[in-house]
């Protein structure tokens, strides 16, 4: 599948800022139904298969696991699926999907669960942040990146 325009622009700022070495922070805000999700899982691919040798860590966390967290998860099989890596890439832990030495993490940031110990080296994604306790994140999750 082919990303649209807007959904190429995107990417192309977010691995600007991850190749420059510029740690930026970016908020994507699409309509409804118009590629959000999708967009995510081509630039998982990408990072994990830009970082299939050298390896590396990133992380996307969901407001909850069930149904957010499970989405992303089988969004990202299949596309990993879609781009030749079926058998190659491996599932961990239930949680963590690993292409060579790089890992795409998925955590839920529901208020409850327990997420420290985590870190990321290429990514940390927040989806729905609108949905994600202010101070979970701060506390939680951006130092992790």
């Amino acid at each position: 599948m082919e990303l649209r325009p807007y959904q190429q622009e995107v990417a192309k700022a977010i691995f600007d800022s991850i190749l420059q070495g510029k740690g930026l922070t970016f908020s994507v805000e699409i309509a409804r139904q118009g590629g959000k999700n999708e967009l995510s899982a081509h630039i998982e691919v990408l990072l994990l298969t830009m970082y299939i040798a050298k390896g590396g860590t990133s992380i996307k966390c969901s407001p909850t696991f069930k149904p957010q967290t499970l989405i992303s998860m089988n969004r990202l099989k299949d596309r990993l699926d879609d781009f030749g890596y079926e058998g190659i890439w491996q599932a961990e832990y239930g949680y963590i999907m690993r292409l060579g030495a790089a890992r795409q993490v998925f955590l839920s940031a529901d208020e409850s669960s327990n997420v420290v110990g985590h870190t990321s080296d290429i990514l940390l994604e927040v989806d729905e942040s609108q949905d994600i306790n202010q101070d979970k994140y701060s506390k939680e999750f951006r130092p992790m990146a």
